[in-house]
């Protein structure tokens, strides 16, 4: 796994484990509150109904679909059918859930502070900075979140040192469609899915 991939996987569980306080309604509020969930689970003995509720937490957090489609790209996106859109969508789904599940574990020694919230046209982004607690020489990571919506909002891109989730799977994808053409990449996904 390269490292551009661990931080961002690592990015994307630190989003669901972050400390629970914060003021109502904020995006930050929304990447600090909805783990306290999240937290209570990690505690928990590990058993197909804990990964379950993991994942039904996810579902309250990420917006699958705009990530599908910030993943994809726009004009990738716009040619491909509503069924091919779904199954795409469906793939990356099961791809996300289940590396962030194996590694939601391993994020406990971290310790996040939040650096602030900006919005811009309906996007919050907000800024953390996660420390690794039991290495100190370790490197602090800047992680932002980008958060859609208002009322329902959901995380719809992660950057972690300034290397977004959704453009280096872009980049992936891409590389795959040039070789192996679309069905090709469902073919791969339906593969590294398989694997777990």
């Amino acid at each position: 796994m390269t490292r551009h991939r661990l931080l961002s996987l690592l990015s994307l569980v630190l989003a669901l484990v972050l400390p629970s306080v914060a003021l109502a309604g904020t995006a930050e509020d929304f990447v600090k509150t909805r783990q306290s969930e999240l937290t209570g689970l990690l505690k928990k003995p590990k058993s197909e109904a804990n990964t379950k509720a993991i994942h039904g937490v996810f579902e309250q957090i990420l917006d699958y679909d705009e990530l599908a489609k910030r993943s994809l790209g726009s004009a990738e996106w716009k040619r491909r059918s509503a069924e091919e859109r779904a199954e795409f969508t469906s793939l990356l789904k099961s791809l996300i859930q289940s590396a962030y599940e194996k590694n939601l574990r391993k994020t406990l020694g971290y310790s996040v502070s939040f650096k602030g919230e900006t919005k811009d046209d309906g996007v919050a982004l907000v800024r953390t900075v996660a420390k690794n607690t039991k290495d100190a020489r370790e490197e602090p990571i800047s992680i932002d979140y980008l958060v859609k919506g208002s009322k329902d909002q959901r995380i719809v891109d992660i950057v972690t040192e300034g290397s977004s989730l959704t453009r280096g799977y872009r980049s992936q994808f891409r590389r795959v469609l040039k070789k192996k053409g679309w069905s090709g990449l469902i073919d791969t996904m339906k593969k590294k899915r398989d694997e777990g």
